[in-house]
């Protein structure tokens, strides 16, 4: 019988089993790595068990002490006052033996140690954006990359801003923050409103125009009022405010501020459309307010029925305004109901006892119906309580004027002269009034204040001319005269007197010229050319004469006259013939012309005896 095996021999054959499979799976390893048949296949297992291909799963940042896997091509945002460690690297290759890290511009390897990002930064300044590749490498070859940006909050910029007293270089550090932050909405409002408070609106609204495409929030269309208001823009402060009711539809004061705006502008279709939508919110006070300016702005715009019934309305609440019922009788005068004017203005009138203008008003409307009467009671009010009231003398004037009372008209006239000296109307009113009472001394002496204040004003000339021809005042008669034809050339009676005047004198040369310049202005006149040929007879231009007579004829053809005068000339010049050819027609013409008959006769004996 044998004997059965202990189990401590059983477990040291166990042993010395394991041991002789691995020897001869070694022995069979090593065979192939030798050369054995296949070896190229097991060689290359080997090689990429003990040699694997490098790859990088991910990377673990302790960020502020909570651990953040990162994978291939993700980001970690941080802050540039976090604190940052890199905890771990998961790659493929045993131990991440030759595997390093590597960032241009930052020091990655100093986040071996957990440390405060902003000490790794350029100058320590947190106030840039940052951005950094993190470079996965085996040895030379970069197998794998993650992303590290690092930029401070939108709160750090503003807070940092609120800090630096400087007003410009608060500007320039909000612009700073802007162009890092890449354009946020809060930090371009901080902005604008910097802008704003400097008072430069045109920087500040086209920053808050661009706010506002994306969106449009009360306080910024608000703020954007503001500036177009200071830069004029009120096209665009009327387009803000119309934005701002399409939100608000309810907002009473920006309609009124809209309104107001329009109607500023000239707007007014559009500023009585607001007012009206406005009107029935506002409280009764104000709301007759309204009812005035709605009437007032459709007056303006030339709507006169309109405005009336919007006057009328407003009188319905409103009996103690003398400036409405000014305006509704205005509207009634100018709409040819006349009765109805005077009513409101006499209204107007008795609620302002003071009213000096609107007693003149109704004064004039009065004295154009011809109530006259009515009128003079309005005048005298005036002048009651402002005696030297120039606008009501004058009223007077043509109130004293209508009923013909001739002697309150110079004193009024004496009176108004005393305010206004220049005044060319009432110098020639008083000379002729003067000149009708038969004071020419004094006529005379207004006409001449006249015609010193202005030069040119004929009428005043004229009538000194009269005074002066009435008073056989030669001299200045004829300087009148001379004036008148300078300022009515066409004047034919003053032409007449400097004739009259000079021929008397012998003055012939001076006739001429003033006779030629007659005839210059009136050439178809015929008077004028006959007064030109005896100047010309006197002065023995005969030659000139002729040429007169010739063109005194083409007007009347068959004057004998005229006839005569150049037959006359003709043969004191010695031309016989052509003398005999004038006394022929003027035969042609009046056969039982004896004078130019017997002067044919004697003529042609005469060139008979010339002939023989």
């Amino acid at each position: 019988m044998f004997k059965e095996e202990t189990p401590r021999w059983k477990k040291k054959r166990r042993i010395r089993g394991i041991f002789l499979g691995a020897f001869l799976l070694f022995c069979v390893l090593l065979y192939l790595l030798i050369g054995g048949s296949g070896s190229d296949y097991f060689k290359l297992q080997l090689n990429r068990l003990l040699h694997p291909v490098p790859v990088f799963h991910s990377i673990i940042f302790e960020h502020n002490r909570i651990k953040t896997r990162l994978i291939p091509d993700q980001t970690l945002q941080a802050h540039p006052n976090d604190r940052l460690k890199i905890a771990e690297i998961d790659t493929s290759v045993l131990f991440n033996r030759g595997i390093r890290l590597f960032a241009e511009g930052f020091d990655i390897n100093a986040l071996q140690e957990e440390i405060v990002i902003a000490k790794l930064l350029p100058g320590e300044d947190i106030f840039h954006y940052y951005s950094y590749t993190i470079k996965i490498k085996h040895r030379n070859d970069c197998i794998g990359q993650v992303g590290l940006v690092i930029s401070p909050t939108v709160e750090d910029w503003l807070e940092k801003a609120n800090r630096v007293i400087d007003p410009e270089k608060r500007l320039d550090f909000l612009n700073m923050a802007i162009k890092e932050e890449g354009n946020d909405p809060q930090l371009k409002i901080r902005l604008a409103d910097e802008y704003l408070a400097l008072k430069k609106w045109k920087e500040g609204a086209r920053i808050l125009e661009g706010i506002v495409k994306e969106k449009q929030e009360l306080n910024l269309l608000e703020k954007l009022v503001d500036a177009y208001k200071h830069l004029h823009q009120y096209d665009k402060v009327i387009t803000t405010l119309n934005k701002i009711l399409v939100k608000t539809p309810d907002d009473l004061e920006i309609r009124l501020q809209l309104a107001g705006l329009l109607e500023k502008q000239g707007r007014l279709k559009q500023a009585i459309e607001e007012y009206t939508i406005i009107l029935p919110n506002l409280p009764k006070d104000d709301r007759v307010v309204c009812m005035k300016n709605i009437g007032y702005l459709l007056f303006k715009n030339g709507q006169k029925k309109e405005a009336l019934k919007w006057y009328l309305k407003a009188a319905k609440y409103d009996t103690k305004d003398p400036d409405l019922y000014y305006n509704i009788g205005s509207i009634y005068d100018e709409l040819k109901r006349h009765e109805l004017a005077e009513n409101y203005l006499r209204l107007a009138v008795d609620l302002k006892k003071d009213d000096i203008e609107g007693r003149l008003r109704l004064g004039q409307s009065l004295l154009k119906k011809g109530k006259s009467k009515e009128a003079k009671g309005y005048v005298e009010e005036i002048l009651k309580v402002d005696p030297d009231h120039l606008e009501a003398l004058i009223l007077s004037a043509n109130i004293a004027e209508k009923e013909g009372d001739k002697k309150a008209l110079q004193g009024i006239y004496t009176q108004i002269l005393s305010h206004d000296p220049k005044n060319t109307t009432i110098l020639f009113n008083l000379g002729v009034l003067e000149a009708e009472g038969g004071n020419e001394e004094k006529a005379i002496y207004y006409l001449e204040r006249l015609v010193k204040i202005d030069p040119k004003d004929t009428q005043a000339r004229e009538a000194l001319f009269d005074i002066y021809q009435r008073q056989k005042r030669d001299s200045p008669a004829f300087n009148q005269a001379v004036e008148l034809i300078k300022l009515a050339p066409r004047k034919i009676s003053n032409y007449s007197y400097l004739f009259r005047y000079l021929m008397d004198r012998s003055e012939f040369e001076q006739l001429a010229q003033y006779m030629l310049k007659g005839v210059q202005a009136n050439p178809e006149n015929f008077q004028l050319r006959q007064y030109l040929i005896l100047a010309y007879l006197n002065l023995k231009k005969n030659e000139l004469a002729v040429k007169e007579m010739k063109e005194a004829l083409k007007l009347r053809p068959n004057d004998t006259d005229l006839l005569h005068q150049l037959a006359k000339v003709r043969e004191e010049e010695g031309n016989l013939d052509q003398a005999l050819q004038v006394y022929k027609k003027i035969l042609e013409i009046t056969p039982e012309d004896e004078k130019a008959e017997n002067a044919y006769l004697r003529l042609r004996l005469e060139l008979l005896h010339e002939g023989e």
